[in-house]
C-alpha cells in the first residue's frame, strides 16, 4: 500500500539472489534463467526475516543440478498430468507422454519454503492453460510431484 508516495514494502539486496521485496508472506524476486534470457520468478516462505546465506546457496544448488536432474524432472509432473491425459482439453499436441509434456512446459518459479524445501513451478508455454503450475519439489537428487493447480 502507498501511503504519500512511499511504499511500506521493505526491499533488500542478497549477494546470492539479488533483489529481493518483503510481502506478508515472506521475500519475492527474480533470478535470470541459466540457459536463456528468461528470468524466473523467485518466492521464499518467511516469517519476516530476511533469507540467510544458507538459502541462496540452496537455489542456485538446485539451479546447478538441474540438467543432471532432468529426466527425473521429466517424469514428475506428467505423474500430475496422468488423470487428465483421457480428457483432451484441447485439440492440438496434447500431451500424452512424459516427452511430450516437458517440451510445452517451461520452469516458471521456484518457491523456497519455511522448512527450507525447494519446489520448482512449471507451466505451460503460451496460452495453452495459462493458469495450470506443476510443483515439483526437489530435495538433493530426489524429485517428488506434489500438486497441480489451476
Amino acid at each position: 500500500m502507498r501511503l504519500f508516495g512511499r511504499s511500506n514494502k521493505k526491499q533488500m539486496t542478497d549477494p546470492n539472489l539479488g533483489l529481493l521485496t518483503q510481502d506478508r508472506r515472506g521475500w519475492s524476486g527474480h533470478l535470470p534463467w541459466p540457459d536463456s534470457s528468461q528470468r524466473i520468478s523467485l518466492r521464499i516462505e518467511s516469517t519476516g526475516e530476511p533469507p540467510n546465506d544458507s538459502v541462496g546457496t540452496a537455489v542456485w544448488a538446485c539451479l546447478g543440478n538441474y540438467s543432471t536432474l532432468s529426466g527425473r524432472l521429466r517424469s514428475a509432473p506428467f505423474s500430475l498430468w496422468q488423470p487428465y491425459v483421457a480428457q483432451r482439453l484441447w485439440e492440438e499436441e496434447w500431451p500424452t507422454s512424459p516427452e511430450m509434456l516437458w517440451a510445452q512446459l517451461k520452469l516458471d518459479g521456484i518457491e523456497v519454503q519455511r522448512s527450507g524445501e525447494i519446489v520448482l513451478l512449471y507451466a505451460f508455454k503460451g496460452e495453452v492453460w495459462p493458469d495450470a503450475i506443476f510443483s515439483v519439489q526437489v530435495s538433493g537428487a530426489d524429485v517428488h510431484p506434489l500438486h497441480l493447480d489451476d
